[in-house]
């Protein structure tokens, strides 16, 4: 529902904007009187303010969903953690499938947290720009450094970018197995 007003609020906002630019060149007395222009300023105002706070209430949504997915896919590694224990303890012989967790891809991991948005690194394909280039910031570190970085992104912050740009959630967000198998994927993609 945010989202639908947000792009009838937006495209409303540009469809307004267009529409007294083009008055205005068109007439050379736009507007005719100061209450015009006060009520004309007044509702554009309240069209750029509902279009941003839509905006807003989007993205938390979106955030929200977020972390639905990522306590969901918790609870389901937890499951199966459970269940592993108990097979342990009873001295069960069951071949056990793969589980969720062995099969997490860190490539995978570093799509759908977005890395690749802020990053550039090479085997992913990605150009980010607002954080260091991986491929370069990486290529000598082991996996603890590279850990630490995604946890604790203000343990130290590369030469050239200011600290807390890079959200300091990944620890809570990830699961353990997440941030081994993206851990592992940037290691070796740039040979940390």
């Amino acid at each position: 529902m945010n989202e639908t007003l947000f792009f009838v609020l937006g495209i409303g906002l540009v469809v307004v904007a267009v529409l007294v630019a083009g008055i205005g060149l068109r007439w050379e007395r736009f507007p005719t009187s100061k209450a015009i222009l006060a009520v004309a300023t007044a509702a554009f105002a309240a069209l750029v303010v509902a279009t941003a706070t839509f905006a807003w209430l989007n993205a938390e949504d979106e955030q929200e969903h977020r972390e639905a997915e990522l306590a969901e896919a918790a609870e389901e590694n937890a499951a199966e953690d459970d269940e592993a224990e108990v097979a342990q303890e009873v001295g069960s012989e069951v071949e056990e499938e793969p589980s969720e967790a062995a099969s997490v891809d860190g490539a995978a991991v570093f799509e759908s947290s977005g890395c690749g948005g802020c990053h550039t690194l090479a085997a992913a394909d990605s150009t980010g720009t607002t954080g260091p280039d991986l491929d370069e910031v990486l290529a000598d570190k082991d996996e603890a450094f590279i850990e630490t970085s995604i946890v604790d992104p203000s343990a130290q912050v590369e030469s050239g970018f200011s600290p807390g740009i890079m959200p300091e959630t990944y620890g809570d967000e990830l699961s353990s197995e997440e941030l081994s198998a993206l851990v592992q994927y940037l290691a070796e993609s740039t040979s940390g």
